[in-house]
């Protein structure tokens, strides 16, 4: 069944870099951040970085495929772990007239934990909020956007928040 789940977000992943939809008239956005990940599955916060490719479906609704990783580093290296978190979003932005956009941000992907760690990996479901703010040619971004990890047990929380820019 993991097997199975796994193959289908890599599958998801990858159909979302696929070439642009033929309506589209904005090219695909790249976005690149820093993240702090809290997990309530491993009572854990670790620092990462995440990456987000995006394109619009239309000018206020874009589809995204994004992955994230992070180092539960703070116990040390010994009882070190990591977590990567790939996710497919809908974004939707409310566009104002000045250089600055609310968005909020939905999806699905999974929580895939390694290392020194006893948590199962588990998809999730998330929804947030972000902002960004236009620079010149690329625009700053900040992001709030909690998710829950089905487990086979137990249903539990992650919360990742978000800095970066998008090119």
């Amino acid at each position: 069944m993991r097997r199975l789940f796994g193959l289908l977000v890599v599958l998801g992943l990858l159909g979302g870099l696929a070439a642009p939809a033929q309506a589209q008239s904005d090219q695909s956005r790249f976005g690149l951040g820093l993240q702090l990940l809290g997990s309530t599955a491993g009572n854990n916060v670790g620092p990462g970085v995440h990456f987000r490719a995006s394109t619009p479906l239309n000018p206020d609704v874009s589809l995204a495929v994004g992955s994230g990783l992070t180092g539960f580093i703070f116990g040390g290296r010994d009882d070190a772990a990591f977590a990567l978190d790939p996710q497919v979003s809908a974004i939707v932005s409310f566009s104002t007239a000045n250089a600055q956009s609310t968005y909020v941000i939905g999806g699905a992907g999974a929580y895939v934990p390694f290392g020194d760690t006893d948590t199962d990996s588990g998809p999730t479901f998330s929804i947030g909020a972000g902002r960004a703010w236009l620079l010149e040619e690329s625009s700053l971004f900040f992001e709030f956007s909690p998710g829950l990890l089905v487990g086979e047990e137990s249903t539990t929380l992650v919360v990742p928040i978000r800095v970066g820019v998008i090119l």
